[in-house]
């Protein structure tokens, strides 16, 4: 019998390893697995290992099927306005890199945790007052207290004028 590396009892994925079956034409280890579905097959033990095999495909066929009636996993929103708003906010306040950074998060601007995740801030935004059919500069975010930090208590969606009007004085500079 050819040597191979224990396995069964193991889990990877969604499958659990039950026996050693022999080798393939490549001599590589055969086992028989269970996947969570129910099914039983066989695979190399090397492809477990190296997480290549991680259910007996009904993983992917899930993720087919779910893709072809219109069932993300992720929001599907990423090439919107408002995702493009959200991503926006985030880079003002977390990336020292960006150049609105020290208006921002340099100030101590901060985003509420909620909001750190898209759909919590899309369901923020449908349930107040966000039109996505909204023509550019009608429909911006704008906090309330200009100090304050972006958290569904100090935002609103205004038009720009309105942004315009709610900043902060300018410093002068000293001489």
């Amino acid at each position: 019998m050819a040597k191979h590396t224990e396995l069964a009892g193991q889990t990877f994925g969604r499958v659990m390893a039950l026996e050693y079956v022999g080798v393939s034409e490549d001599r590589r280890a055969l086992w028989k697995c269970s996947c969570e579905c129910g099914r039983t097959f066989i695979t190399r033990g090397k492809d477990l290992r190296n997480g290549k095999v991680k259910s007996c495909g009904c993983s992917r066929r899930e993720h087919c099927s779910n893709r072809m009636r219109g069932i993300n996993t992720t929001h599907g929103l990423r090439h919107t306005r408002l995702y493009t708003v959200w991503r926006d906010m985030k880079l003002r306040v977390l990336n020292p890199n960006h150049k609105s950074y020290p208006q921002y998060g340099g100030r101590g601007i901060c985003i509420c945790a909620e909001w750190l995740d898209f759909k919590a801030f899309y369901d923020w935004a449908m349930g107040n007052g966000y039109d996505p059919e909204a023509p550019f500069g009608i429909c911006t975010l704008d906090r309330v207290d200009v100090n304050g930090n972006y958290e569904p208590s100090n935002c609103r969606w205004v038009d720009m004028k309105t942004q315009a009007n709610n900043r902060r004085k300018s410093q002068k500079r000293g001489d």
